[in-house]
């Protein structure tokens, strides 16, 4: 597997810090790039999030399930801290 310098540095420091939660992270990151058309940076976040995964999966020794982390994220319907106002907005 050929990984860019870049990417194992930022993902090993992720890993490093935040542990599981460096997937959710960057995995975050990735949507909202994509969504902003931003090509490149959505590139390098996937590489981000694919080697926090390989990284992860090396150090615990286990397989970190897709299903697991989702299942930690909350669901839509539910309030995570604090309730959040519902305001209606015009579709543009």
């Amino acid at each position: 597997m050929n990984t860019d310098l870049d990417v194992l540095a930022f993902a090993t420091r992720l890993v490093d810090e935040l542990g599981e939660t460096a997937i959710r992270m960057s995995r975050v990151r990735l949507v909202e790039l994509t969504a902003a058309n931003h090509t490149r940076a959505a590139a390098f976040w996937r590489d981000v999030m694919r080697t926090s995964e390989r990284l992860l999966n090396e150090r615990s020794g286990r397989r970190v399930a897709s299903a697991a982390i989702a299942a930690a994220q909350p669901a839509v319907g539910q309030s995570v801290a604090r309730p959040v106002a519902y305001v209606p907005r015009p579709i543009p």
